[in-house]
């Protein structure tokens, strides 16, 4: 069984995944890691200003594809493994990556408020622009019920530790720490 971490730009799902791992000894894979290594070291920043966010996108479509048969992972996804662009450029829904996350396991949503994401990721020049038009605020209320959609469960890190969240996924998976 494979658990995937899902949600926003800074809501934790690195933290909580290595802590996930820390507990019991289940290997993490990062979608933002691999996708920086099959890119030839790209940074995705530099990625996304060289090819744009419809080509990230394919990679990481890509990417779940070569994960599909995976077992006894914790996949820690980036932020927007759940859209596409549409012809016009407008983030959707992508089904097709949608439909290979619940393929590879159960989905869990880490969530925090608008407000504490948008000051997390506050001048962090490690994370490309989501938009040069659209404020980071207006792209989590578009994308923040797609993340609950998604969910098999969901778990708001607000008041939580790592270590508390982490334990908290296990108990809902019925997984035992080490």
């Amino acid at each position: 069984m494979n658990i995937i971490l899902i949600g926003a730009r800074g809501a934790g799902k690195s933290k909580v995944s290595r802590s996930l791992s820390k507990q019991t000894e289940i290997p993490v894979v990062s979608t933002d890691s691999i996708a920086v290594y099959e890119s030839g070291g790209l940074p995705i920043p530099e990625f996304v200003d060289k090819k744009g966010w419809k080509a990230f996108r394919e990679l990481e479509y890509s990417i779940l594809q070569k994960l599909e048969n995976a077992n006894g992972i914790i996949l820690d996804c980036g932020g927007g493994i759940l859209f596409d662009l549409d012809d016009s450029g407008i983030e959707v829904l992508s089904t097709r990556k949608l439909d290979l996350l619940r393929k590879i396991g159960r989905i869990v949503y880490l969530e925090r408020g608008i407000d504490e994401l948008v000051e997390k990721v506050k001048g962090d020049k490690t994370r490309p622009d989501l938009s040069k038009i659209t404020s980071y605020r207006a792209i989590l209320e578009k994308r923040l019920p797609i993340y609950q959609e998604a969910a098999h469960f969901k778990l708001n890190l607000s008041k939580l530790s790592k270590e508390e969240a982490a334990e908290r996924i296990l108990d809902w998976l019925g997984i035992k720490s080490k």
